[in-house]
């Protein structure tokens, strides 16, 4: 028996010596690497473990519960990136005779298209969603997997127009054809300046100067990577072969995924530095909070919902539900973040919308 719990405590020290390092890569994010990618994403399920393991130990030998208890308090300091206790609306930072302006991040999921759910019951659930979002308040719209098509149901452009967003910009512009799938921005404020990049597929980033009242904000609407990991497909596997088949799709999927990202990343901070605006990084990150993106971009801007948000603030409406990838970043310097809200009843798409209502200082 003493052998046993000598080799359990061993295992349970080595394991200390891997969390350690996952809270180092954490706090000074030194590497973009698809394996540091990996053990930072491992960090809520590290966090349990300790939780759990304090009291195993205080049973098995009380003194030993004090290291798991130490390891689990000490994750307190990505608490801000996993909770957050903010009470109701700021009334005190009040803009005074500045003008308040709100930004909603919204990945849309091309209003089910690629579901065919436009047919039959699902054409007034689509009519609810494109009510929804012009009726939102928002006056900066940024919506990955923008879906439009003229003269159907997905006539989304004209729709929002008479709901006052008399601005947009797409990837190299709208195409001409009729219908676009993609990354756009709508604004009821004059857009005077925008530029794009595509980086595969549907993903990419746009920017957009938009004048409000005399001074200008520069918000960058982002799609990153998307590793469509088909976590239903694995969940469902009743047999090891299928199961160690799907893992295996979906290690791969993830690693490429870090890879792409860290690369795409490059341009998105050079975008943020050289902008002689301030600047609002929103959309769709497919990163989780205790990543490498995450991380470095939290050096230079500020987290909305770390600032303004409410409890955990997940974003992902599918499998495995328990994430927030979904993020807006801001120039705290120059501008003021007065309310940030996740929208977790509105479950039109696979992703939750976020909200943030801000003023330039």
């Amino acid at each position: 028996m003493k052998g046993i719990k000598k080799l359990l405590w061993f295992l349970y020290q080595c394991f200390v010596c891997y969390t350690l390092l996952i809270y180092t890569l954490i706090l000074w994010v030194p590497s973009g690497g698809w394996m540091a990618g990996f053990m930072m994403m491992s960090f809520p399920l590290v966090v349990l473990i300790h939780l759990i393991s304090v009291p195993v130990w205080f049973v098995v030998e009380r003194k030993k519960a004090i290291l798991p208890l130490v390891m689990f308090a000490a994750a307190g300091l990505f608490l801000s990136r996993t909770y957050a206790f903010n009470g109701s609306k700021d009334a005190a930072t009040d803009a005074g005779d500045r003008q308040k302006f709100t930004v909603m991040s919204y990945n849309v999921h091309v209003f089910q298209r690629l579901l065919e759910y436009w047919k039959g019951d699902g054409l007034k659930e689509i009519a609810g969603m494109k009510a929804w979002i012009g009726d939102s308040g928002a006056d900066v719209l940024c919506m990955p997997e923008y879906y439009d098509e003229d003269e159907t149901v997905f006539d989304t452009r004209n729709h929002l127009r008479k709901k006052g967003y008399r601005h947009s910009i797409y990837f190299h512009r709208r195409k001409s054809g009729k219908s676009y799938w993609g990354l756009a921005i709508f604004s009821k404020y004059p857009i005077v300046a925008s530029r794009d990049t595509i980086f595969a597929a549907q993903n990419g980033m746009i920017q957009a100067d938009i004048k409000i009242g005399r001074d200008t904000v520069r918000v960058i609407g982002l799609h990153l990577y998307s590793m469509t990991l088909g976590l239903s497909k694995l969940v469902r596997q009743k047999e090891m072969e299928g199961i160690e088949s799907e893992g295996r799709i979906t290690l791969r999927k993830m690693k490429n995924g870090f890879q792409q990202r860290t690369e795409e990343y490059t341009l998105l901070q050079e975008w943020v530095d050289t902008s002689p605006h301030p600047v609002l990084v929103c959309g769709d990150f497919n990163e989780v909070p205790y990543s490498y993106i995450y991380g470095k971009l939290r050096k230079s801007l500020r987290n909305s919902f770390e600032e303004k948000g409410q409890g955990f603030g997940f974003t992902f409406n599918h499998l495995p539900y328990f994430i927030r990838i979904d993020h807006q970043f801001y120039d705290d310097k120059r501008l003021l973040l007065h309310d940030f809200t996740t929208y977790s009843k509105v479950k039109y798409s696979d992703h939750y919308p976020i909200m943030g209502t801000y003023s330039f200082k």
